[in-house]
């Protein structure tokens, strides 16, 4: 209900929306609660080599506070808070509106411009976890400017970007957002095309290129990259391959994305490789394949601005006493991740895994995923030829 308090507006519209009288400030309060549970069976390989691998756990995966604004109409802004991670910063950044060629622009702690499935919010994916060439080989958030536009009547979308390489690179896996000293600089950018679009979206086929170098420094010695990954879960602290700290002067990433939606069908691939110029020119790769279709008719949502899904909204929201049961999707997921090269010996994994997920509205969702975790030819700790098995599920609250 409408509601004025101190000359403000106060209304609900998916979130609490304020606004003076005037309309020369206007705010949006978000939030969002996401909670995991899960178990981990790992065999005899893993256990030895990773003792703290096995067991059970939930967490609160985040408890975010978001703050959307608009002053005078010409400067945008957002500030972002996880609770549940209260040393990570996430996106906080101003743009400027109304003024030609600003208004593309947002300056502050940010993604980076890489992957479809890094630019698609934890809301939105189809897996508990983003794949593991994802997770390793991202850059994550930095501090930056970063351009994005829309062309060819949304048909393609443009994103470039300069930022300073934090932590966020070095140690992705463990402070994926944190700020602390600068390690060098990333040039980044994004290039998407849709040569088929339907409707409102039911029928897409989505093909982008992304690409970004990092530029260390040579004198400091925490110039380093290091690529690791958890095996698609977040209720264990184990990275099961790993790269180690490589004291790196340049890098490259460069990455391939495909995905189409047909009706309530979709399948969604990337391929991410990168090359790091360290002792020896080292290169990494990795890729993910996924498919998933909704029992319950609805498609997912693409938005044509941005390049990037958004959330699922289902045709009928959960009303048992009229029965109606929300909106259903199965979908089954290959990754793999290859940290081998040379006198690294990072390991390599491969991860099947088969989702549920359960949208009882569009902002309150149930997911479950099973994970058939396989990792070869580590070094250290040495693993041959290991396997874990990893049931976990999600409840999540998003407005």
């Amino acid at each position: 209900m409408p509601d004025s308090v101190s000359g403000f507006h106060v209304d609900w519209n998916d979130g609490v929306h304020m606004a003076d009288p005037y309309k020369k400030v206007v705010l949006r309060l978000g939030a969002r609660a996401i909670v995991d549970t899960g178990v981990i069976d790992a065999d005899e390989t893993l256990d030895r080599a990773f003792p703290d691998l096995e067991g059970s756990n939930i967490e609160f995966r985040r408890l975010n506070v978001n703050l959307l604004g608009t002053l005078f109409d010409a400067l945008e802004f957002q500030a972002d808070i996880d609770f549940a991670n209260v040393r990570d910063i996430k996106d906080n950044w101003i743009r400027f509106k109304n003024i030609p060629v600003l208004d593309h622009i947002k300056i502050g702690h940010q993604r980076e411009p890489i992957g479809l499935e890094e630019q698609t919010s934890i809301n939105n994916i189809t897996f508990m976890e983003r794949a593991l060439p994802v997770t390793a080989i991202s850059t994550g958030r930095n501090i930056g400017i970063r351009y994005d536009n829309d062309l060819l009547k949304k048909r393609m979308t443009l994103s470039l970007g300069g930022f300073l390489s934090t932590a966020s690179y070095k140690d992705f896996g463990q402070a994926l957002d944190r700020i602390s000293e600068a390690i060098g600089y990333d040039l980044a950018g994004r290039l998407t095309y849709l040569p088929w679009y339907e409707g409102n979206g039911e029928n897409i086929l989505h093909l982008a290129l992304n690409y970004s170098h990092f530029f260390g420094d040579e004198e400091d010695e925490d110039s380093v990259i290091r690529y690791r990954s958890r095996p698609e879960s977040r209720i264990t602290d184990e990275r099961l391959v790993d790269t180690g700290n490589m004291l790196a002067k340049r890098g490259d990433r460069l990455g391939i994305e495909i995905a189409t939606v047909i009706g309530p069908l979709s399948v969604q691939g990337e391929y991410i490789h990168s090359i790091v110029d360290a002792a020896d020119k080292f290169n990494f790769r990795g890729y993910y394949v996924y498919a998933s279709y909704f029992l319950t008719g609805e498609n997912r949502q693409y938005n044509t601005s941005t390049g990037v899904f958004s959330g699922v909204k289902p045709i009928r929201s959960f009303h048992p006493l009229k029965g109606d049961f929300g909106a259903w999707e199965l979908a089954c997921r290959h990754s793999f991740l290859d940290l081998n090269d040379g006198d690294i010996l990072g390991g390599k994994e491969r991860d099947l895994s088969i989702g549920i997920n359960w949208y009882l509205y569009p902002q309150i969702r149930f997911m479950f995923n099973y994970i058939r975790a396989n990792v070869e030819d580590r070094g250290y700790p040495e693993v041959d030829d290991g396997k874990a098995d990893i049931f976990q599920a999600r409840f999540q609250i998003s407005f």
